[in-house]
């Protein structure tokens, strides 16, 4: 039976070597100190996009980013230096009440270029929430993965995979759809997963790996700070389309509830692999 689509439509650890020293009897020369790892460099082959957000000239010119922006007013997205995952600085998206709506709802944005969207990719970032983030009757959106309907289809559908903030909890939602061209946001398939509770004040990792399918041969593995937290292999995850889902990241909230007013998230070391890419290839710097 199909789900009937209530919800809105979206658019458009720096390593410290522990070295442990036995306590013997006196040598009498110093020891040698223990040769130092050399770093092992990231293999960046198979990325795609990559935002880091070091470089200075973003704050006035967001063009210079792999990723397009979508942004209501000026303080909507900023670089700061004082909470970062790794560089010289992270990226500030903010929302307010206030904001003049963007595709029927408050947004502020980075997304991917459809041109560069695949069947299979592979997707890191980190993501801090302040404590300022407090828990609100109506969620928002933090990540999508956002379809393109075809020719012909309706347009009201939900992303098929989204990563969302409800309750004060981390969720994600995927939906699935056979039919080539849905003339309705009902589809075949909808299932939620709770991701835990929001951490404050402190970076989350996460690695994501999705090989989009609205037959059983969809793939999403998902890490939460090295820890695997959802495994759905050989399932389905997209709907039926010509175009594959392209990645947003940011804030989208499509409609406010009595507690909160304003939002704001901190994004770093994005990137997005293609299907030959990998965990160790995409992940965030310093873990």
């Amino acid at each position: 039976m199909k789900y009937i689509l209530y919800i809105l439509l979206f658019s458009t650890s720096a390593f410290s070597q522990n070295y442990h020293y036995a306590l013997g009897e006196k040598q009498s020369s110093s020891p040698e100190p223990p040769a130092l790892e050399t770093p092992v460099e990231r293999n960046t082959d198979n990325l795609i996009l990559v935002e880091t957000f070091d470089d200075a000239n973003l704050d006035s010119n967001p063009d210079l980013s792999d990723f397009y922006l979508e942004e209501a007013a000026g303080h909507s997205f900023k670089l700061d230096g004082n909470i970062k995952r790794a560089g010289s600085t992270a990226g500030r998206f903010e929302i307010n009440k206030s904001d003049p709506l963007i595709w029927n709802g408050n947004r502020t944005e980075m997304s991917q270029s459809q041109s560069t969207a695949q069947e299979e990719g592979w997707y890191g970032f980190s993501q801090y929430f302040p404590d300022t983030y407090i828990s609100d009757s109506t969620g928002e959106v933090i990540g999508q993965w956002h379809d393109k309907e075809d020719v012909g289809e309706t347009a009201s559908r939900s992303p098929s995979n989204t990563l969302l903030t409800a309750d004060d909890r981390i969720k994600w939602m995927a939906r699935w759809d056979a039919d080539k061209i849905m003339d309705s946001g009902f589809t075949d398939g909808l299932v939620y997963i709770d991701l835990g509770p929001i951490p404050k004040n402190k970076w989350i990792d996460w690695v994501i790996h999705i090989k989009f399918s609205h037959t059983n041969t969809g793939i999403v593995e998902v890490w939460k700070d090295g820890v695997k937290v959802i495994d759905r292999i050989n399932m389905p995850n997209a709907y039926n389309d010509d175009n594959y889902p392209y990645f947003k990241f940011g804030v989208y909230k499509w409609e406010w509830g009595t507690a909160a007013s304003q939002r704001i998230i901190y994004y770093d070391e994005v990137r997005v692999g293609n299907a030959n890419s990998s965990y160790d290839e995409v992940k965030p710097s310093g873990y």
